[in-house]
């Protein structure tokens, strides 16, 4: 049973990771108002401070824009805890993924992808995933 439970999540996340970077698909509906408050909703919630559950590893995301956030990212280089500041940019149409602004060659060759999932966030680059909870 874990297993199978174990599978379905791995699925669900490498479906959910091969969206970043990719242009959002243009919707040919006008959103009704309930989509247009789901969505603020959603931009709302990713304000916040996320802390890794297994590292020294933190940061906060600030203004939240409707085309992406800030984020103030503290993470190892080199051995040691330091700061970065990132700007992303949404990924798809819902707002739940997002990667830095411009593309992995801007970005020295990597990107970060964020995954919003409420009380979580997902991060994920070159191959790498960490789980980061809100704080």
């Amino acid at each position: 049973m874990k297993r199978i439970l174990a599978m379905i999540l791995t699925a669900g996340l490498i479906l959910s990771f091969t969206a970043c970077g990719k242009e959002p698909e243009q919707s040919k509906d006008k959103p009704d108002e309930t989509t247009a408050q789901v969505t603020e909703t959603k931009q709302e919630g990713w304000e916040g401070s996320y802390q890794a559950s297994d590292t020294e590893e933190h940061f906060r995301i600030y203004d939240v824009t409707d085309k992406g956030f800030k984020v103030e990212f503290y993470h190892y280089e080199e051995g040691l805890i330091e700061k970065f500041d990132y700007e992303m940019e949404y990924d798809d149409e819902n707002k739940v993924l997002a990667s830095q602004v411009g593309t992995a060659d801007d970005n020295g060759g990597w990107e970060y992808c964020f995954a919003f999932g409420g009380s979580r966030i997902t991060v994920t680059w070159q191959g790498n995933m960490q789980t980061y909870n809100r704080v």
